[in-house]
């Protein structure tokens, strides 16, 4: 905004401001519906471990998309720690997250 910022100034700010604002609710929202989406279309063995981690709690209060979506990810590509066939395992965890 300019030093000294005329009416139309400062309406053009407050309309541009109120749009961001109404999107980012929206945003949010669509959000939190994806994230009940996802969660609810996982099998039983996933979200029972997604359920047994750590910080399950504070994401499932936030409802994280982001955070539940990494987590997934990292159950399905590990196959609950065996990090001896990396390359394996991240192409089955593949073939398995698609099947979600």
């Amino acid at each position: 905004m300019p030093e000294n910022p005329s009416k139309n100034d400062k309406y053009v700010l407050e309309y541009k401001m109120s749009d961001y604002l109404k999107s980012e609710k929206v945003l949010k929202g669509s959000l939190r519906n994806l994230y009940t989406v996802i969660m609810s279309l996982c099998n039983m063995e996933v979200k029972n471990q997604v359920r047994a981690l750590e910080g399950y709690r504070e994401f499932n209060k936030k409802l994280n998309l982001m955070t539940l979506l990494k987590e997934i990810k990292k159950i399905v590509y590990t196959r609950c720690g065996d990090n001896l066939h990396v390359k394996h395992n991240k192409a089955m965890g593949h073939i398995g997250f698609m099947d979600l």
